[in-house]
Parts: C-alpha cells; structure tokens; sequence
C-alpha cells in the first residue's frame, strides 16, 4: 500500500532496490548461508551490489560523492536492504562525515567508503556505558599530534571487518559530558584486541568488543570541535532511531509476504489455510502493525529532509516499530505451525532478527521514558 508521504520516484527507488535483492543478493546469501558472519570480502560483494542505487551514500551531497537523495529515500533502501543486510543497512559513517566532517577528512574518506573499498561502524557503547552514552569512560589523551585511545567499546557491528570507524571519548575526563569528542579511527586490528558475540540473530555480521590500548590517532582526524561530541551523536541519533524503525518494518514485511505465501500454498482440511478466519485475522494483524510502523518511521524521515527536530517522533517511532516487528514475526511463525521453526523457511531467522532490533539506539524503555518526559515535562532519569 502506498505511503502518503511517498512519491512515485520513491516507489521506483523501491522497486529498483526489490529487485536487486530477491534477483542477487537473496540467491547469493542462500549459496553460502545465513548462519556464519560475512567475511570482509563477502560483505563488500554485497554492498556493491547497491552502490547503483545510491546506497551508501544515499543522503551524502552529489558534490562529496553520494546520490544526494533525501532522508525518506534512504528510509524506502533500509526497508529493502534490511532483510538481508541487518544493521549494515543503517550504514551511519559516511553520512557522519558528510555532515560533520572537515573538506580534508571527506576527500580521505568518504570515496573509498561510498565505493565499499573500506567498510566502516561506530563505537559508542561500552561494557559499563549503554543507555548512559554521557558517561563514556575511554580516553583520548592529547600527545603532540596526536590523541592516544585507551579504553574499550563494545557491539560494534561488523567490528573485527570495519577498517573504519567513529568513536565517542573523552577527551576532558573532568569535563564530564561536555568532555566528550568523536574521532575517526582507521582500525588496524593487529594492534586491537577484539573478540567476537554470538547472537541471537543476524548472524551474518560479526559484532566485537574491541580494545584500544595506546592507540594513536591523529589531531586532525578528530570529527568537529572538542566536546561537540555527545551534541552531535544525540543530534545525528535521531537518524539512526529512524534507521532501526525502518528496518523493523522491512523485517516486518518481510515476514508478511513470506506469511502471506504460505497460507495460500499449504492445505489442511481441503482447502488453503489462508481462507480460515484466525488465519486471516493475524494477517490482517500484522499488516495493520506494520503500517502504523512504516508511516511513524516515514514521518521522522520527512521531519529530517524539513530540517525538523524530532527526538520525540524518532523515539515513538523506534521503540513502537521494532516491539511491532517482533510481534508480527511471532504472528508470521505461527501461520507456518511446525515449519516456522525449522530452517526451512525464513520466518525463524526474522523473528531472532527482530529480537535484535529492541536495543540498539536505546531500548525500549529508555524511549518510553523519553516519551514520558516531553508530554510531562518530568526527568525519569535524573
């Protein structure tokens, strides 16, 4: 069903990023699997795949090298890629560097990041720093030239394949909050000591617990001014929020057409299940949820091209979307009856990656708080 906030180029972006997914990537990650993480190389293939359809550099100026679309755009690429490319689809490094970064840092960078010659991801959340990101503990001590890293972030996607990122520090330990910077790291992981998780669903990434130890950085590699950088992470996170609703609609939907499918193929009692009445109620269910999710998220995208703040509208947006896209999952595995938990078809696999979707960028309890505190103007949190 069309979006009111679409137009007819945005449909054709969506048909053009359908098509390259279910006709290559699909078939691609079904020849080798979907249970063991990328290697570099494979997930450069991949993301190539997209770089015709502006991915990912979809919302980076024409003048730095990207597709210079706008953020609802980008919003139709997530929900297409996500199926297939998890959290890689809120591919944020580029866009960061577009928006925050020097003439200097965009010519080092953002070519090789738009082409995917190098892969990139960001480090905020630490072992003991999650919701809290003001209380970020790594250092970047200044020596001459340049900042030395000790300290260590943890669940950064595709974290032992990125040779790019952008970490969150502290660069004024006393200053506390205000102390904070961002910097962009090229990894080099002989010197990083990093280990891997195993989790509950997109296996197809590696996410790492990397350690920097003395890790030298240059001063002019820092991402805006020092101490912007707790600013300019809640600014650009309003994005991200809006990245992690979209995927969980297109995880969603994905799960409705797979659903869909199958009550029409499979038969009990001499007839398709599809046409018995609490079949069609969860599908109408889960249709339901999924469009009040897509047009919450289509708002936060049409806010972002106006140049609108809507830290309230990405939270809503965020914590409703990815419980409706777990929800709607569940729906779509009890459709299946016994397959939906085998490996036979791929409503197991989206229901663990829906699971996944409830933390990043704030868990859900954390925005309902958000929420609470703009309509009643009181701090849960302080």
């Amino acid at each position: 069903m069309p979006d009111a906030l679409l137009t007819t180029a945005h449909e054709e972006l969506r048909r053009r990023v359908r098509d390259v997914r279910d006709r290559v990537m699909v078939p691609f990650l079904q020849r080798r699997g979907w249970e063991r993480p990328l290697s570099g190389d494979e997930l450069k293939t991949l993301l190539r795949m997209t770089v015709p359809l502006g991915y990912p550099g979809a919302v980076v100026a024409k003048a730095d090298g990207g597709a210079g679309l706008d953020y609802l755009s980008l919003g139709v690429l997530v929900e297409e890629l996500a199926p297939v490319l998890g959290f890689v689809a809120a591919h944020v490094v580029p866009r960061q560097i577009a928006l925050l970064g020097s003439p200097a840092q965009k010519r080092r960078y953002l070519p090789a990041l738009l082409a995917v010659e190098r892969l990139s991801t960001t480090a905020i959340t630490e072992p003991g720093v999650g919701s809290d990101a003001g209380a970020i503990a790594m250092t970047a001590r200044r020596a001459g030239a340049r900042y030395v890293l000790d300290g260590t972030k943890t669940w950064l996607t595709i974290g032992t394949i990125a040779e790019v990122a952008t970490v969150l520090v502290s660069t004024d330990p006393a200053a506390g909050p205000r102390g904070l910077s961002r910097l962009i790291v090229d990894l080099d992981h002989a010197r990083l000591a990093s280990t891997t998780f195993t989790t509950l669903g997109d296996r197809l990434l590696p996410f790492a617990q990397v350690r920097f130890e003395g890790y030298e950085v240059p001063i002019e590699n820092r991402l805006g001014e020092e101490g912007e950088g707790l600013r300019t992470t809640l600014r650009a996170i309003q994005a991200s929020r809006a990245s992690m609703a979209t995927h969980a609609v297109g995880i969603a939907q994905a799960a409705i057409d797979a659903a869909v499918a199958y009550a029409k193929e499979r038969r009990q009692f001499g007839r398709p299940i599809g046409s018995f009445q609490l079949v069609q109620g969860m599908v109408a269910d889960m249709i339901a949820e999924t469009e009040a999710a897509r047009l919450l998220a289509n708002r936060v995208w049409a806010m972002l091209d106006r140049g609108e703040d809507c830290a309230r509208e990405a939270s809503i947006a965020k914590f409703y979307a990815t419980e409706a896209a777990l929800r709607v999952t569940s729906k779509a595995i009890q459709i299946h009856g016994a397959y939906g938990v085998s490996d036979r078809y791929p409503v197991e696999r989206l229901f663990r990656d829906a699971r996944m979707l409830t933390f990043p960028d704030g868990t859900s309890e954390i925005h309902r708080l958000l929420v609470g505190r703009a309509a009643l103007g009181l701090d849960a949190f302080r």
